[in-house]
Parts: C-alpha cells; sequence; structure tokens
C-alpha cells in the first residue's frame, strides 16, 4: 500500500462543529478539506422524481491527506464522536450512516 492516503469521511451536518475540532487538534496532519454536501438515497424510490430531488440530506465531506501508519491514530479520536451517537435508534436508519473510504496516494 502506498505511504500516503486520502481519508474521506461523510458526516451528518450535526457533527461538522466536533469533527472539525478534532481535526485540528490532531497533530499527524497539516490539515484538511471540509465540504458541504448533499446526499440522495435510493430508498425514496417510491416517491415521484420530483419529492425524490428535493428530498436529500446534507452533509460535510471530509478529507485528509495523510500517512497510513497514522490511519488507526485517527479512527481512535474520532471515535469518542462517532461511537455515542450510535446509540440512538434513529442513527441506525441509512439516512443517517457516516461513510469512510480510503484512497492510496501516489
Amino acid at each position: 500500500m502506498s505511504e500516503h492516503i486520502l481519508f474521506t469521511l461523510n458526516a451528518p451536518k450535526g457533527l461538522k462543529d466536533d469533527l472539525v475540532e478534532k481535526l485540528i487538534t490532531f497533530l499527524n496532519i497539516s490539515g484538511f478539506n471540509l465540504k458541504k454536501i448533499n446526499r440522495y438515497s435510493k430508498e425514496h424510490s417510491q416517491f415521484d422524481i420530483a419529492k425524490q430531488v428535493e428530498s436529500y440530506r446534507a452533509f460535510y465531506k471530509f478529507e485528509v491527506l495523510m500517512f497510513f501508519k497514522d490511519l488507526e491514530k485517527l479512527k481512535t479520536i474520532l471515535k469518542t464522536i462517532l461511537k455515542p451517537i450510535r446509540k440512538f435508534k434513529m442513527l441506525d436508519h441509512p439516512c443517517f450512516t457516516i461513510k469512510s473510504f480510503l484512497i492510496p496516494q501516489q
């Protein structure tokens, strides 16, 4: 695997401030990108197209270029935010899932 990775995390907008705070204080990265995104779900396919277009969820996409060796440290820090929210039943709904991706960088 490449030495560098692009860690991408899509999280509900309510977690933005906590995630920004954790990433800013994580000394093993030099910075990160933050974008507001709209997430659509095929789960709403029973609705007509106009209603589906209106029924997006606002999320934030965090992108962190980092060394692969620091990934476990980052996950440990982020778990302090992400693990407690799993206790709420509504967060088991697909619209509330938190997605993360790893992309090797050259």
